[in-house]
């Protein structure tokens, strides 16, 4: 009898140090504890993603004015007219820890540190940081004992996690938005090479069966071939065309890779050798939105945070026009100029998310899609850049989390609602109790009609 005769959720392609998880197939519903599983829970588990870009926003050019599912499109969101039913966007939530509470300036690291945990950092830039624990991280140590990773944290800038870097805040604070505990932030993996390693190796690790398929260059799918080969005589055709799918896109994520390994090098400091990340900033966050699609999908995670950038990033970004620094046009005085060139940074990073939720979109999952079955927040702590207020943040709600919530809305909230009860209904969405994170007073009603 065939090994994959019977094949779990959690079924994996083995070879030479590669681990490759599969995506759902039809077979999987055939197998005598998938069933027994699937009594109880959906078939396709509910993935959580949050994606952090910095510097806040150009409130009138963000936030709509009508409310309800026919909310008029704004010009910073106008990218995601085509996805306008797979997502909500919320006006009236705040993050009141973000707030200065006493501590002065520093609204930049507060947004970043209070994001996800809800907690109000300890204004130091010394080994004392602390916050609290993150909502990804709550959610990883409970549904992460389901998947090979509890959960993957990706970015597209570096950032020490010592010193100084916001008035006085470590940091550590700017750096991170996902927290293990309230003194462990949760180191954010910028290079997609390692992170493919992490997502597709053995482990993640960086040991001598890592460092073997670099020196042959060997791809990871040439290594569990025998076992691909061997489940696709054993599937339907639906599930041969389904895996040709997925493997397809795990090749053209390497080839992607392997490329950027054979650039010529270029000076320092932006791109030091072709080991380093892409220099093209849209290159390189799409790379990092492909890896959690993938992720995702052959279920080695359900739980992912992305920073697009640190928050007071100054990158520039000359493909829409903007050669700049965006933490310095934020403080833009009301220049007309500046706020241009902080609004079409704005929409950049809206098309990049766009660009995700669209391939989440595309991914077959079960009888659904992975967007479908996720829940997806985007947004940050900081509402208007230029005044640095954690009120009227710019957040939205992709994703249907398997049916319990209906996208499609402009959700206008009492003012200074806590964003911390959006995080409790998104874990509770997931199958989690939680009663309280942050200064929540309850999971946030309404989210499903």
């Amino acid at each position: 009898m065939s090994k994959f005769s019977s094949l779990s959720r959690r079924t994996f392609l083995r070879g030479a140090g590669a681990v490759i998880a599969l995506p759902a197939l039809e077979k999987m519903a055939l197998s005598p504890s998938f069933a027994a599983a699937s009594e109880t829970a959906s078939a396709s588990p509910v993935r959580m993603a949050w994606v952090f870009f910095p510097n806040g926003t150009i409130p009138d050019r963000w936030q709509p004015t009508t409310a309800g599912a026919d909310w008029e499109m704004t010009p910073s969101l106008e990218p995601l007219a085509d996805l306008r039913k797979d997502f909500s966007i919320f006006t009236g939530l705040a993050q009141h820890n973000a707030k200065s509470l006493g501590d002065g300036a520093g609204d930049h690291a507060r947004s970043a540190a209070s994001f996800l945990t809800g907690a109000h950092p300890v204004k130091t830039d010394g080994a004392n940081i602390r916050v609290g624990k993150s909502i990804d991280q709550f959610a990883a140590e409970h549904l992460g004992r389901e998947t090979r990773l509890p959960s993957i944290e990706l970015g597209t800038e570096a950032g020490r996690n010592a010193g100084s870097c916001d008035s006085g805040y470590s940091c550590a604070y700017s750096n991170s938005i996902s927290w293990k505990s309230p003194t462990q932030p949760m180191a954010k993996e910028i290079n997609p090479r390692l992170a493919f390693e992490r997502l597709f190796g053995n482990g993640g690790g960086s040991g001598a069966a890592r460092e073997k398929r670099m020196f042959y260059r060997k791809s990871i799918l040439d290594m569990v071939a025998a076992d691909a080969a061997e489940l696709k005589k054993s599937v339907g055709q639906n599930d041969r065309q389904k895996l040709d799918e997925y493997f397809t896109s795990v090749r053209e994520i390497e080839q992607r890779i392997e490329r950027l390994r054979h650039a010529p090098k270029i000076a320092p400091p932006d791109f030091t050798t072709p080991e380093q990340p892409p220099k093209d900033t849209r290159e390189h966050i799409r790379l990092m939105f492909d890896l959690m699609v993938l992720a995702f999908q052959s279920d080695v995670t359900r739980i992912a945070t992305f920073m697009l950038a640190n928050e007071g990033s100054n990158r520039t970004y000359p493909m829409v026009g903007v050669s700049d620094a965006h933490h310095g046009l934020s403080h833009h005085q009301n220049d007309k100029e500046k706020i241009e060139k902080i609004a079409q940074i704005d929409r950049f990073f809206v098309e990049e998310f766009a660009y995700f939720l669209k391939r989440l979109r595309e991914t077959k999952d079960g009888e659904k899609n992975l967007l479908d079955n996720s829940l997806v927040l985007y947004g940050c702590a900081i509402g208007d850049g230029n005044r640095h207020n954690h009120d009227q943040l710019p957040i939205i709600l992709a994703g249907r989390g398997g049916g319990k919530v209906r996208p499609g809305r402009h959700i206008k909230l009492e003012h200074e609602t806590p964003l911390n009860n959006l995080f409790l209904s998104m874990v509770g969405t997931a199958g989690l109790e939680a009663k309280e994170f942050g200064d929540s007073t309850g999971p946030l009603k309404g989210l499903d009609g």
